[in-house]
C-alpha cells in the first residue's frame, strides 16, 4: 500500500503564542515524514483565519488526501475546524492537541473536541507532542487505516458463484456493503469461469503447470488435473482483468468442482501474486482479506479456525487448499497434493504446508443481527512437522498461540472462515473499525 497522504493543518489565533503554533507545526512535519508518511503541500506557517482553514481543507480534499489533521497550536475559535469540517465533508479529520501550558493547545483542542462530539460530526482526538513516539504510532495507524478506507471506496469485488454448503455467514448484502465500504459487488456466474477454462490454450496451462513443478518442493498432482487447476487460474485472470477486479471470492465447492476441477491452485497463485482472493463466495472473510493485504501488502490467511485449545491458548487453522503459499517459510516446503474425492468429483491440486512462524493479527468482519462488527485477537504462529498436519487434513495449516481469552474469542466467531495476518496491526484495524462505527470485539484476557 501506498503511504498515507495527509493534510496538515496548524490552528491557532493572532495574540496567542503563535511562534509555539509555528514550533509545533514544523515538528509535526518532520515527525511524521520519519515515519514515512506523505504530508501534503500546505500553508508553511500556522493559519488563523477561520476562512483560511476552510480554504486549506477544501484544497486539501481536492487533492485527495486520506485524512487532515488538525493541529491546535494555541487556544482557538471552535468555529476554525468546525467549518473547516464541513467544507471537507467526507475527508476523515483529527484534532491532535499538544500537552505544552504556555500555548494553551489543550484547551483549544478540548473546545474543538467538545464542538464537534455535541454536533455529531465524526473525528478523532490526538494528544501528545510530535516527539512523543506513542501519540506519533497513534496518528499513524490512523492515517494508515484512513487510507485503506480511501482504497476500499470504488474498490470492485467479483463474487463468482454464490452461497454452497449452507454457509449463511458467508453471504454479505450488496447495498450494506457499498453504503459502507464503498465496494462495488460484480456478480459473475461461474459458467463464465468454466467456459473460460476449458478455452485455454494446452500451451499456456503447461506453462504454468511447469512453474508449479519447478518452484514448489513436492508436486503429486495427476498431469490431467494439474493442467485444469492451472486452466482456472488463468481463466480466473481473465476475469479479473475483464472486470477490472481487485478482489474476488469464487463459489468452487459443488457444481464446480463436480464438473471441472476445485479452485484451489489458482486462489492460492492469484493471492501469492497480490491479487486477493478466496473461495465458497464467503463475502465477508473476501473484504477482511482485502483490508489485511491492503494494509499489509502481503497476502491474508483465509480459512476456518479447525479447533482451539481452551486449556493452552492454541488454536489450529486449516483450508481446504487454497492458503497463498507465501506464508509458507519457503517455496520449498510447499506440497502440491490431490484434493479428496468427497470435496468433488473433479478433485483438483491444493496446498500443503505449515504456515511459517511469527506474530499474527486476527482481524474478521462479521454481522450481529445485520449489524457489522470484527473480531479482534493476536498471537504468535508456531510450526509443526507436516506428519502432524496430515493427521487431520492433507492441507495447508497453521498453529497459533493466542495472546487474548480464548474463549471469548471463540464464542466471537461469526462464521465457518475467519481471516488473519502476519504482523502486529492492531491500531490499524481498531481505527479502521472506529472511522466505520464498526463495533470491535478484542478479547482481551
Amino acid at each position: 500500500m501506498e503511504s498515507p497522504k495527509i493534510g496538515l493543518i496548524c490552528v491557532s489565533l493572532d495574540g496567542e503564542r503563535t511562534d509555539l503554533a509555528k514550533l509545533f507545526l514544523r515538528q509535526a512535519k518532520d515527525a511524521l515524514r520519519e515515519k514515512g508518511m506523505r504530508v501534503a503541500e500546505g500553508a508553511e506557517n500556522y493559519t488563523t483565519s477561520r476562512g483560511e482553514v476552510a480554504k486549506q481543507a477544501g484544497k486539501y480534499r481536492e487533492e485527495n488526501v486520506d485524512c487532515i489533521l488538525y493541529l491546535i497550536g494555541t487556544w482557538i475559535l471552535a468555529d476554525h475546524v468546525v467549518d473547516a469540517l464541513q467544507a471537507s465533508a467526507g475527508v476523515p479529520a483529527a484534532v491532535w492537541g499538544v500537552p505544552e501550558a504556555a500555548s494553551f493547545s489543550s484547551v483549544g483542542a478540548n473546545v474543538v473536541h467538545g464542538a464537534l462530539t455535541e454536533m455529531g460530526i465524526p473525528h478523532r482526538l490526538f494528544y501528545g507532542m510530535p516527539a512523543d513516539a506513542a501519540v506519533m504510532e497513534d496518528i499513524c495507524a490512523y492515517a494508515r487505516a484512513c487510507r485503506v478506507s480511501r482504497v476500499m471506496r470504488g474498490a470492485r469485488f467479483g463474487m463468482i458463484g454464490g452461497r454452497t454448503i449452507s454457509a449463511y455467514p458467508t453471504t454479505g448484502d450488496a447495498n450494506q456493503i457499498k453504503a459502507l465500504f464503498g465496494i462495488e459487488t460484480e456478480q459473475i456466474d461461474q459458467m463464465v469461469l468454466l467456459e473460460k477454462a476449458r478455452s485455454i490454450r494446452k500451451s499456456e496451462a503447461e506453462e504454468v503447470c511447469g512453474y508449479v513443478r519447478e518452484n514448489f518442493g513436492m508436486v503429486t498432482v495427476p498431469d490431467k488435473i494439474l493442467l485444469k487447476s492451472a486452466n482456472v487460474y488463468l481463466a480466473l485472470r481473465q476475469i479479473k482483468e475483464e472486470h477490472a477486479l481487485d478482489f474476488c471470492s469464487v463459489k468452487c465447492i459443488g457444481e464446480f468442482m463436480d464438473t471441472y476441477t476445485s479452485c484451489c491452485l489458482a486462489v492460492a497463485l492469484l493471492n501469492d501474486a497480490g491479487f486477493t482472493t478466496g473461495c465458497q463466495c464467503s463475502v465477508n472473510a473476501g473484504i477482511s482479506s482485502f483490508l489485511f493485504s491492503t494494509l499489509s501488502g502481503a497476502p491474508a490467511f483465509f480459512g476456518d479456525v479447525n479447533m482451539i485449545d481452551i486449556r493452552n491458548g492454541t488454536a489450529r487453522l486449516i483450508n481446504c487448499g487454497v492458503i497463498p503459499t507465501k506464508l509458507a517459510r519457503s517455496y520449498r516446503d510447499v506440497s502440491w497434493v490431490p484434493q479428496y474425492e468427497y470435496m468433488g468429483a473433479g478433485r483438483g491440486a491444493c496446498a500443503m504446508f505449515c504456515c511459517r512462524e511469527g506474530e499474527v493479527t486476527f482481524g474478521t468482519l462479521g454481522r450481529e443481527n445485520g449489524t457489522y462488527v470484527m473480531n479482534l485477537a493476536q498471537g504468535e504462529a508456531f510450526m509443526k512437522p507436516k506428519e502432524e498436519l496430515a493427521e487431520v487434513r492433507t492441507w495447508a495449516q497453521a498453529f497459533i498461540k493466542l495472546r487474548c481469552d480464548p474463549e471469548s474469542f471463540y464464542g466471537n466467531i461469526l462464521s465457518n472462515h475467519s481471516v488473519m495476518a502476519y504482523g502486529d496491526w492492531k491500531k490499524e484495524l481498531v481505527e479502521f473499525c472506529k472511522l466505520k462505527q464498526i463495533r470491535y470485539y478484542d478479547n482481551i484476557k
